[in-house]
């Protein structure tokens, strides 16, 4: 009697565990193709003129242009701002959004307030 109710058992948790399997590998691959659907540009000067590019085209010495609600496009220095404040929640979990300028103000990257990273929100 209990060794069936074992098998029973072991059946489901193993149906169970292929389903979710599937469903995750559904879902990660949709995902995936949102990602690429909508590819990331950034506004950068680059040689004396702002022109818009894909974000995986930016190169060491690009000029880029951020806006309030920009995702940042690379891990970038700040040269100049106003009011400028990116999101890092989803690195450091900070739920404050942290001011960013131009003054280097600690030697560890995290902590100093001129560089913001790929993937934040400005």
């Amino acid at each position: 009697d209990n060794l069936y109710l074992g098998i029973v058992l072991t059946g489901v948790v193993i149906i169970t565990g292929v389903f979710s399997y599937y469903q995750e590998s559904k879902s990660s691959k949709i995902m995936e193709s949102f990602a690429n659907m909508v590819p990331q540009y950034a506004l950068c000067l680059r040689e004396g003129e702002k022109i818009n590019i894909k974000a995986e085209e930016l190169t060491l010495g690009d000029v880029v242009d951020i806006k309030f609600g920009d995702r940042i496009p690379a891990d970038i220095r700040v040269i100049e701002s106003r009011g400028f404040k990116v999101d890092n929640s989803s690195l450091t979990g900070e739920s404050e959004p942290q001011s960013r300028g131009p003054e280097y103000t600690h030697e560890n990257p995290l902590e100093t307030k001129n560089l913001a990273f790929f993937s934040t929100n400005a």
